[in-house]
C-alpha cells in the first residue's frame, strides 16, 4: 500500500513539474482589439502605449501582409491595390533597386542597431522595405522619420529627403503615411519606445475571393428579408429585423462606459458578441430565424475563420522562429475575439486579455 501510495505521489509530483515547465514555455500574446481610425492627438494614447510597454514584449505584430504573400495573390486584391499605390510612388521617385536588396536591408538594419541617427541610411532603408514589398516596416521607417528624425536634419539630408519621399502630403496621398491609423497612433510608437527595429506582419489574405462572394450573397439575402419585414410588419422577417436590432445594441449605459474608453471596450467580451453581430448580419445567434440568410453567414463565417487561422498561424511561426517570451498583436477590432478563440487551443499558447495587463 506504501508502495502504492510514494508511486502516486512520485506520478504528482512529476505532473505538476511537467506542467509548470509548460507554463513557463508558453508564448504570451495579447491581441489587442484596435480601431482603424483614431482621432484624438498623440498624447492621448500614450496611457495604452504605457500599458503595453509594460508587458515586455519581445514582438510586435500588425495587420500587414507578409512581403512574400504579395507575389500568391491576383492583381486586384484589395491588399495589393491598396500598397501598389505607395510602392509604386516610391518605385517612381527611387528607380535604382540593390542588387541583392534583402542583404542591403539586414546590412542597413545592422548600422542602424549601432547608431539610430543615420538619416540616410532610414531613408534607404525605408524605400528598400517598399520595393520588397514590405507595407509595414516601410511605413513604420517614414513614421520614425518624420516624427523622431526630420527636425534634427541638415540641409543636405532635407533635399535628399525630399527627393526620395517627396513631401508630406504626397506621402499621405500614396497611402504610406497614415497618421490617424492605429500604427501612427500605437503601435509604431510603442515599437520605437522599446528600441525595436521593425514591425512582424502576419495578415492573411489567401481566403479574400471566396470570403468577398460569401458576403455579397449575404448581402443580397439580407435585404430581401429587410425589404419583407417592411412590406409587412406582423411578418416573422419583421420580427426577425426586430430581434436583430435589439441583440446587437448597446444599452445607453454599455455605450456610456465604452465611449469613455474605446480601447478598453473593444477587447471586452460584449464587445466581441456584438461586433460578430454587426459584421454577420447578426451572426450564428439568428441561424434558423425566419428570412435569416443562414447558409450564406456560415459560408462567410468559414473565410473568415480560415483568415483567422492563417494570421494566428503567420504569428506561432514567426514566434517560435525568435524564441519569443511575450508578444503583441494589434490587429482590427472584429478579428480579436476570433483569434483568442483559435490561439487559445494551442497548448503552447497563454492568451493575455488587454483589459488585464497593468
Amino acid at each position: 500500500m506504501k508502495t502504492i501510495q510514494k508511486l502516486s505521489l512520485a506520478f504528482l509530483l512529476l505532473t505538476a513539474i511537467a506542467f509548470k515547465s509548460n507554463a513557463q514555455n508558453q508564448i504570451e500574446i495579447v491581441i489587442v482589439g484596435s480601431s482603424h481610425n483614431n482621432a484624438k492627438s498623440a498624447q492621448d494614447f500614450q496611457p495604452i502605449i504605457d500599458k503595453l510597454k509594460n508587458f515586455k514584449p519581445d514582438m510586435v505584430f500588425g495587420e500587414y501582409l507578409p512581403a512574400s504573400d504579395y507575389a500568391k495573390l491576383e492583381e486586384n486584391n484589395w491588399a495589393v491595390k491598396v500598397f501598389k499605390k505607395g510602392h509604386d510612388y516610391i518605385e517612381k521617385l527611387n528607380p535604382e533597386t540593390p542588387k541583392n536588396i534583402v542583404s542591403q536591408i539586414k546590412k542597413d538594419q545592422k548600422a542602424l542597431s549601432s547608431f539610430a541617427y543615420y538619416h540616410k541610411t532610414r531613408m534607404d532603408l525605408a524605400v528598400n522595405f517598399a520595393k520588397n514589398w514590405d507595407r509595414g516596416n516601410s511605413e513604420y521607417q517614414i513614421f520614425v522619420l518624420e516624427n523622431y528624425m526630420k527636425n534634427s536634419f541638415g540641409k543636405e539630408e532635407r533635399v535628399e529627403y525630399a527627393k526620395m519621399f517627396g513631401n508630406i502630403d504626397s506621402l499621405k496621398k500614396a497611402g504610406l503615411y497614415r497618421t490617424a491609423s492605429e500604427y501612427s497612433k500605437i503601435y509604431f510608437p510603442l515599437i520605437y519606445q522599446l528600441k525595436q527595429d521593425r514591425i512582424y506582419n502576419m495578415d492573411c489574405q489567401t481566403y479574400d475571393k471566396p470570403w468577398s462572394a460569401a458576403w455579397a450573397k449575404t448581402d443580397s439575402l439580407y435585404k430581401i428579408m429587410i425589404n419583407k419585414g417592411k412590406a409587412d410588419s406582423t411578418s416573422a422577417e419583421a420580427a426577425t429585423v426586430k430581434a436583430i436590432e435589439t441583440y446587437w445594441s448597446y444599452s445607453e449605459e454599455e455605450s456610456k462606459v465604452f465611449n469613455a474608453d474605446q480601447y478598453a471596450g473593444m477587447n471586452t467580451v460584449k464587445y466581441g458578441v456584438l461586433d460578430e453581430a454587426w459584421n454577420f448580419y447578426g451572426g450564428t445567434h439568428f441561424y434558423g430565424y425566419a428570412g435569416f440568410p443562414t447558409e450564406s453567414v456560415k459560408a462567410m463565417i468559414a473565410q473568415w475563420t480560415l483568415r483567422n487561422e492563417g494570421m494566428c498561424k503567420n504569428i506561432i511561426e514567426q514566434a517560435k522562429a525568435k524564441n519569443a517570451k511575450r508578444v503583441i498583436v494589434g490587429v482590427g477590432a472584429s478579428h480579436r475575439k476570433w483569434m483568442e478563440e483559435i490561439l487559445a487551443k494551442n497548448p503552447a499558447v497563454k492568451i493575455i486579455n488587454y483589459n488585464d495587463l497593468h
